[in-house]
């Protein structure tokens, strides 16, 4: 059940957090694009509100609620206009995704 479960959320954050990542290196580029991650921040937002029950896959665990005070940092650094530094965070090697994509490795479409 556990796998289904991570498979599930793994499944359900795959294109919110690929639009994430193309409008955050679209908004480095272009400061302008900062309302557009603020959406696709709250988007991912949305899905890990779900919170993690049912998943015992301890990457996936260690990952989530780092994300979620990583992500709120990233959306107070977007509408305050710094998306380069929300870029950063998501990046980051420590508090960014790189945890998410550990976690759902051998997943389909990661």
């Amino acid at each position: 059940m556990t796998d289904d479960a991570l498979a599930a959320r793994c499944e359900a954050l795959r294109q919110p957090v690929l639009s994430l990542v193309e409008t955050g290196i679209l908004a480095t580029m272009k400061p302008s694009a900062a309302p557009d991650l603020v959406e696709r921040i709250a988007a991912v937002r949305q899905v890990l509100a779900a919170g993690t029950e049912g998943i015992d896959e301890a990457d996936y665990l260690t990952w989530h609620p780092i994300a979620v005070a990583t992500l709120h940092q990233m959306d107070a650094a977007a509408r305050a206009g710094d998306t380069a530094e929300a870029w950063r965070l998501f990046k980051d090697p420590n508090i960014g995704f790189n945890g998410l994509g550990v976690a759902c490795q051998g997943h389909p479409g990661w």
